[in-house]
């Protein structure tokens, strides 16, 4: 019997272990690795990185340094400002920004903290949103700054970022905030509890294993990094702002479940929460939905923005949402 007790045990902690390191101990690339990977996948080419870009830093309000990248477009052109994935770099979001730049957008991006350039202590990252929402509103004073006559203000985010930047959105609302006017969502995640659940799942951990795991992880994520793994949570974000919001992901993302995106549109519109959108991109996995199809993912996002500008009817791209669960469902 306590043999079985203490095999139980060690399985258990060894679990814990596991997904401390795996979601808090992540080894992230060097900005070099991030921008040669990039080029080989044919993310975008050296003459996109020949324009006339300048370095740029600005204050995380918890005492580090963001550093990134800007480059001004034409006067008076919307502004964006992008961020990028766990463990990769700005570099990541230079496939989103080719079709901006080309347009004439002013466009920046920064590493998040404890990435590409961005030194911070160790408690700071990741925190799956929880901490880089405050460096995030940090980053839109800052691209006011740079682009104070853009005519609009634009949030892309990846993965971390998009987590993150919908976890962003509710602050925007505050007195003191500068204005975002909307937010494209690639492929984030609902919850970062929610995410080790699912991951615990996709690789059959039994529940008995898996729930004392999972909840030993939150209880030390709360004591060595200071917060709850349920209140990083997009989701919940995104129902307490009216904020225009686009969720793109694509339909074979086998990292975060294209269900976590559908859930989150059709949540905000069922309850006619703001401008809502959603683009489902069928053959693509995580991250990579505009390499799998560029023009349907930018026919909605430019639909979308439309829509932001002309303020048009929210609730006009539910159907996807229905389609999407009808056929999850079947």
């Amino acid at each position: 019997m306590w043999l079985i007790i203490l095999v139980y045990a060690g399985l258990v902690c060894t679990l814990t272990a596991v997904s401390y390191a795996l979601m808090f101990r992540p080894k992230c690339k060097s900005l070099e690795f991030t921008r040669q990977a990039s080029l080989e996948r044919g993310e975008f080419d050296e003459n996109l990185l020949n324009l006339d870009w300048q370095e740029w830093s600005f204050a995380s309000p918890y005492g580090y340094a963001l550093k990134g990248q800007y480059l001004q477009g034409k006067k008076n052109a919307p502004a964006a400002l992008f961020v990028h994935g766990i463990t990769w770099s700005r570099y990541g979001m230079v496939k989103y920004m080719r079709p901006f730049i080309e347009r004439g957008w002013n466009v920046a991006a920064f590493d998040l903290a404890g990435h590409g350039a961005s030194i911070a202590p160790r408690r700071f990252y990741p925190s799956y949103g929880f901490y880089e929402k405050y460096d995030i509103k940090a980053g839109v004073e800052a691209l006011h700054s740079l682009f104070s006559d853009a005519r609009l203000y634009g949030l892309f985010g990846e993965s971390l970022g998009a987590a993150s930047a919908l976890q962003y959105a509710p602050l925007a609302k505050e007195a003191s905030s500068r204005k975002i006017d909307f937010i494209v969502a690639d492929c984030s995640f609902s919850s970062a509890w929610e995410e080790l659940l699912e991951q615990y799942r996709e690789i059959h951990i039994p529940n008995f294993i898996a729930w004392p795991s999972a909840h030993m992880t939150r209880f030390f994520v709360r004591l060595l990094r200071g917060f709850d793994l349920k209140e990083a949570s997009p989701s919940k974000a995104v129902m307490l702002t009216d904020m225009p919001i686009i969720f793109a992901h694509g339909m074979e993302d086998s990292y975060v479940p294209t269900i976590m995106s559908v859930q989150m549109a059709s949540a905000r519109m069922s309850n006619r929460i703001g401008l809502t959108d959603l683009v489902l991109i069928p053959g693509a996995g995580h991250a990579v939905g505009i390499l799998t199809d560029k023009a349907r993912w930018l026919a909605a996002v430019d639909s979308f923005i439309d829509r932001v500008f002309y303020e048009e009817d929210p609730m006009r791209n539910s159907v996807v949402c229905n389609e999407y669960m009808d056929e999850k469902n079947k």
